[in-house]
Formats: C-alpha cells, structure tokens, sequence
C-alpha cells in the first residue's frame, strides 16, 4: 500500500542513507585534509594518496566511518576482511566518484538553516569536488 508518510517527512531510511552519505563524505574531507603516504622513508618522498585509496583506508582502519555505518545500518553486521575493502570502493562510487548531476537535498539544507541560529557554511562534494555553500 506504500507508506503514511505526512507531506514533508521522511522515512528512517531515508534518513540514514542521507546521514550516511554526509558523515561519510565528511570523515574522507578530514582524511583528504592530512593526505600524505606514511610509507615513505626519506624527506619529500610522501606522496599523496589517491581519493579511492583514501575510501579503502577508511572503510578499512577509521572507527569514526564504522560507527556511522553501523548506526546508519542497523541490524547488520560490519563487514570483514575483503568486504571492508569492496564496502570502501562502492562509498567511492556512489558518493565521491558519482558523475550524475548532483541533486540538493533543499529539505535537508531547510533543516540546517532552521537548527542554526547564526550564518554557517555547509561543505559538500559535488563531482569529486568540495564546494561550500552559505546559510
């Protein structure tokens, strides 16, 4: 029959998969912030890590994404082994990587505005991109 959703409300999946999306792209900016190689052994040899690397790392080592995909994923299990690698390629994918036209979340942007007082900036990626818009 569908949901019974009131006009302007959204569902808890949707708001996770938007939740997860954001705190993602956010864990990889501050990634993206202190991005050199550790394995380099003499000075100036750190060369900086691809952003799919980055994905793979994350999804891999960083507690901060795995608490966010847990609470975003709930009643599932976090993966291990190869499906932390598989589960950092396809945020890549569909989060980072994604060559769609990006579509503004106008709802979510609403909610912001209306949960901050003074001017802020949010801070999204947009083809790869970081952009900055100002409420």
């Amino acid at each position: 029959m569908g949901s019974q959703l009131k006009k302007g409300q959204w569902s808890q999946s949707t708001k996770n998969r938007v939740q997860y999306s954001y705190m993602g792209l956010w864990v990889l900016r501050m990634m993206i912030k202190a991005n050199t190689n550790a394995k380099g052994l003499h000075w100036k040899t750190k060369k900086k890590i691809s952003k799919l690397d980055l994905c793979r790392y994350m999804a891999e080592h960083n507690k901060l994404f795995r608490a966010v995909w847990l609470k975003t994923h709930p009643n599932k299990h976090y993966p291990m082994g190869h499906g932390r690698t598989a589960l950092g390629e396809q945020f890549y994918r569909s989060n980072v990587a994604d060559q769609r036209r990006f579509v503004r979340r106008e709802e979510f942007e609403r909610q912001m505005r209306a949960m901050n007082k003074k001017a802020t900036v949010f801070t999204y990626f947009d083809k790869g991109k970081i952009k900055k818009s100002k409420y």
